[in-house]
């Protein structure tokens, strides 16, 4: 299985690196997309704390299903995150007796409108939990989670370097919390996706 994978996506690189000769319009297809938020920023809120804060992380996995129509796309994503300190996942060794992280879990609605021969524009609206954790070592302090739910957009670029891989920036600014605290949270991903098509129609004028 390994094998069949390896070679299938070399095969798709090297085609679609040569120029089509035959004008193909109307083509049209669906399929899955994996993707892999790598690097994220947070703007959120440390309940420690109670007040906002902002953080680099690493780490992530998504899944999507989209329907592609010529150059243009609209797919509906799910994804989670993680702040974890090293791209890599390396474990933290730290001695703090007091330890605070963030992740996010969300699914987006986008549709991704191409502007240039390799770059799409990326809108849509999203639904997304922001994981807020302490983890304590200090018998007095309790270890907890909080939890919170929002709605907002999915604004961003894309950048295909073929019909299968892509880049993108994606930025997701909370518009409303369904705790209406009336706090203001964002979280920023790059990420790296892989298209994989189950249907094409092409259709010749």
């Amino acid at each position: 299985m390994k094998t069949i994978l390896v070679l299938f996506f070399s095969i798709s690189f090297l085609l679609t690196c040569k120029a089509q000769t035959v004008e193909v319009k109307n083509n049209s297809n669906y399929g899955i997309t994996f993707s892999f938020p790598w690097v994220n920023y947070y703007n959120y809120i440390n309940y420690q704390t109670n007040n906002s804060e902002r953080t680099f992380g690493f780490f992530g996995l998504g899944i999507s299903g989209y329907y592609k129509k010529d150059a243009n796309k609209i797919s509906l994503n799910y994804s989670f995150t993680e702040d974890l300190s090293s791209p890599l996942g390396a474990a933290n060794f730290t001695n703090k007796d007091l330890k605070t992280s963030i992740g996010c879990s969300y699914f987006d609605v986008i549709y991704h409108y191409s502007i240039f021969e390799k770059t799409n524009i990326i809108g849509g609206f999203n639904i997304t939990n922001y994981n807020f954790r302490l983890t304590s070592k200090i018998d007095s302090v309790g270890s907890y989670k909080k939890s919170v739910q929002t709605f907002g957009l999915s604004l961003g670029l894309e950048y295909r370097f073929n019909n299968y891989y892509s880049v993108a920036a994606i930025y997701r600014p909370a518009l409303a919390s369904f705790e209406t605290d009336g706090k203001y949270r964002h979280l920023v991903n790059l990420e790296f996706r892989i298209d994989l098509d189950f249907k094409k129609k092409n259709k010749r004028d």
